[in-house]
């Protein structure tokens, strides 16, 4: 039987009819093509920034597990994890999508902890992973350098920890070579891990990185974060040397006090990185807009930044007027600074006002902010009895561990406290009543760290020492005495003499300032300014008819 036949010539007609009624309509009217859409424009007021897709990072970089910065100096008088959960929380309320992450070293305490003191690390790194979870962390650059010096406690933590590690070679770690989030309005964000290590070579690493930057694309996602170990500079090369990274988290940085106030680049990789120690945080807002990676700078744009700014300069004005009223070394090298930074809040904020309520621009935009939280903001309920917690816990322990204080041993000089010192250098008395160092205890009990082994030791006279004190033993060794500097008096006290045969340090030099004027603890210490503010008529001068004030 035969297939039937396609109808051709009922096809070739009706074809034909169609054109020809095309044809009579076209010669009764002209018809005109379709007029071309406007290109589209994003105009959206600025308190819009949050309600299109975005994302939020908070970035954290070498936090190195500091529960609260010291507060040594008024650099250090900022952030702490209680702040920076209640001030994540609150965020979080207005903003719904909020990733916080964290580049550099995490745990590891650059100050070697033996003894006592590291068993009051390992409960430290414990009350601080506590203390992460409550934060919600997204994901963790995992540090090499991290184990290396934190040893097998901090291996430990990173072992049990909840938040997400990742680095480019795991190991035995239950890292993972990147992660991906999607925020609550729509955006998908991939992050990966990168560390010096993993792997060692440049050329390979660069390679390994931009693979993954090529997968998670194909994913579909829209921002690219690396959370670098590998310092600034190294950071920098890897954005140059690999595309499509849209942000760079640079942690393991040198030492350094002040935050960057300023949105960094390489390329189109937007560069981010914070204070140490969670003094200082950094976040970052990006709402992205199709295959566009030139990101735009609309910082004043934030949603409610007139207000957040102003409440920032007039909390920095009062800083600057406790700076003043307190006028120490450490405060006078800081006063630039913060001059500086209250100088650029206040253009921030002009800038501010002009911005609100116009339209944003098109394209991928970008907001940031440096966040410095001042210990008068409130902290996180439940992240400060944690902490509170820890102090109790560390008290107690640190106490009974405390024992007996070394005797000299024969011909070996002790401490005989600041008395003694006084019954013939009564001539320095006023020097004394002015000296910060007669200041140093008041500090530790208005911080409630006078039973914490991290920070006692600076803040007395011959701790742990022979003949000096300990956390039990601390009678006329509170404050940083005349001992402090000059070494253990008692030999001297016998035979009270002068030159080379004194039993004392006459001129201590900048290694004995160096003991406690860290670069953590001290981060603008300077031994020649210091030294000059110590030389004074009765101490290291000679008195003029009447005794220093």
């Amino acid at each position: 039987m035969l297939a039937p036949q396609p109808a051709w010539p009922l096809v070739r007609l009706l074809a034909l009819w169609t054109i020809v009624l095309a044809t009579s309509c076209c010669m009764k009217q002209k018809v005109e093509p379709p007029p071309m859409p406007e290109p589209t424009v994003e105009v959206a007021p600025s308190g819009d920034l949050y309600h299109r897709p975005h994302v939020t990072i908070i970035a954290v970089t070498d936090w190195q597990s500091v529960l609260k910065p010291c507060g040594c100096t008024v650099d250090l008088q900022k952030g702490g994890i209680e702040r920076i959960a209640k001030f994540v929380d609150d965020l979080r309320k207005k903003d719904d999508s909020v990733l916080v992450v964290h580049a550099g070293s995490l745990l590891a305490d650059p100050e070697a902890a033996t003894g006592a003191r590291a068993a009051q690390m390992g409960n430290r790194l414990q009350a601080f992973s506590d203390s992460l979870d409550h934060v919600q962390i997204a994901a963790v650059a995992l540090s090499t350098y991290d184990m290396d010096v934190g040893g097998q406690v901090v291996n430990d933590v990173y072992d049990s920890a909840k938040w997400p590690l990742l680095a480019l070679q795991g190991g035995s770690r239950k890292a993972m070579r990147s992660t991906m989030a999607r925020t609550k309005s729509g955006v998908s964000v991939g992050l990966l891990g990168v560390d010096p290590k993993a792997p060692e070579n440049e050329a390979m690493r660069q390679q390994a990185v931009q693979d993954e930057v090529v997968r998670l694309r194909s994913q579909g996602v829209k921002v690219v974060v690396v959370l670098s170990n590998l310092g600034l500079r190294g950071s920098r090369k890897l954005a140059r040397a690999v595309p499509g990274i849209d942000v760079m988290v640079v942690g393991q940085l040198d030492e350094k006090v002040e935050p960057e106030l300023d949105l960094e680049r390489e390329g189109d990789t937007l560069v981010v990185h914070a204070a140490r120690h969670g003094a200082w945080i950094s976040a970052l807002t990006l709402a992205p807009s199709g295959q566009d990676h030139a990101w735009k700078e609309v910082s004043e744009a934030i949603p409610g930044v007139t207000n957040d700014l102003q409440d920032r300069i007039t909390t920095l004005e009062k800083t600057l007027a406790d700076i003043k009223a307190r006028s120490t070394i450490a405060n006078q090298k800081a006063l630039p600074f913060f001059a500086a930074r209250l100088a650029d809040m206040k253009l921030r904020l002009d800038a501010a006002k002009l911005a609100q309520n116009k339209p944003l621009p098109p394209g991928a935009l970008a907001a940031f902010r440096p966040i410095g939280l001042p210990w008068s903001m409130p902290t996180d309920p439940d992240v400060s009895k944690i902490v509170e917690d820890y102090d109790a816990k560390l008290a107690d322990a640190n106490l009974k561990a405390a024992g007996e204080v070394p005797v000299p041993k024969q011909g070996q000089a002790g401490y005989v406290g600041q008395k003694a010192c006084m019954e013939c250098h009564d001539d320095t008395a006023g020097f004394q009543a002015a000296d910060m160092h007669q200041q140093a205890w008041k500090s530790l009990e208005k911080a409630k760290k006078t039973k914490d082994l991290d920070c006692v030791s600076c803040h007395v006279t011959g701790f742990g020492q022979p003949g000096g004190s300990n956390l039990a033993h601390l009678d006329g060794f509170t404050d940083v005495g005349c001992e402090g500097c000059h070494g253990p008096g008692s030999l001297h006290v016998k035979a009270p003499t002068r030159g080379a045969n004194s039993h004392i340090i006459a001129q201590p030099d900048s290694t004995i300032c160096a003991t406690c004027h860290t670069s953590v603890h001290s981060p603008r210490f300077d031994y020649g300014d210091y030294r000059k503010r110590l030389l004074v008529p009765g101490h290291g001068l000679p008195m003029t008819g009447a005794r220093a004030p």
